[in-house]
């Protein structure tokens, strides 16, 4: 490992623990660019933190009121993981220095970059939206034809005007429309049918409101339920690991 990338270590820790000074995250998205080894180890990292995240939210939902005190002790235990795999991800890589790259080749896409993702909201939304370059708010008012974007995320806030403005989506553009928390089954359902997706009905037995889905648009339309995260860090995590992850049709 490069002392380059030993540097990068330290800022990807800082990156998790929402830390990083700005000139830093700059660094950090410059290197990862071009070094598929700390790349892999940065969308491990993210993808952790969702994981947990999601497993934080599923036993919530599971098991409410969930008192303070449990609260503070589940994120004790994840703070302490995440910091416990950071530490130990330089030996890690350094025993396997020799396959790290192949791994890494194989198995993160070929273009780093971060697509473009547009988000739909009002100007009253409450939810979090990360500010980024590849970021781009819209609200539904001014929202036109020609949206070349391949990743469009509907925040709550937009979902009533989804039903009048569905017809102005780029929809041969668009290939991932993510809904982030339809509050009730007849929004989900107006949601399905405009867009025209062939959705299994198994797949919506029992439904939890409120929900979250990721519809891929093309030829084999599919549909994924996902938990949106909560908090602000874990939000941009989010948006960074969607962002870095193409649609292929």
């Amino acid at each position: 490992m490069s002392s380059s990338c030993k540097d990068m270590d330290h800022l990807i820790q800082l990156y998790v623990d929402q830390e990083i000074e700005m000139d830093d995250r700059q660094r950090l998205k410059e290197h990862v660019e071009t070094c598929s080894s700390c790349r892999k180890n940065l969308l491990e990292m993210l993808d952790l933190v969702q994981s947990l995240e999601e497993i934080r939210n599923h036993q919530e939902n599971r098991s409410k009121p969930i008192t303070l005190l449990n609260y503070g002790v589940k994120w004790v235990a994840v703070y302490v993981a995440i910091i416990f795999l950071v530490a130990f991800v330089p030996g890690v890589l350094q025993h396997r220095s020799t396959e790290g790259n192949e791994l890494a080749n194989d198995s993160v896409p070929s273009n780093p970059s971060h697509y473009e993702m547009m988000v739909l909201a009002t100007q009253a939304e409450k939810l979090h939206i990360p500010e980024s370059d590849y970021v781009h708010v819209t609200t539904p008012q001014s929202l036109t034809a020609d949206a070349d974007i391949e990743t469009a995320l509907i925040y709550p806030s937009a979902l009533p005007f989804f039903e009048k403005k569905m017809q102005d989506w780029n929809r041969e553009a668009i290939k991932r429309f993510v809904f982030v928390r339809i509050p009730d089954n007849k929004t989900l359902q107006t949601i399905l049918s405009l867009a025209g997706s062939d959705v299994k009905k198994t797949s919506l037995e029992k439904p939890s409101f409120p929900m979250s889905i990721i519809l891929t648009t093309g030829e084999k339309p599919s549909m994924e339920i996902f938990s949106f995260p909560e908090k602000k860090k874990n939000i941009s995590h989010w948006f960074d690991k969607m962002a870095t992850t193409s649609v292929i049709h």
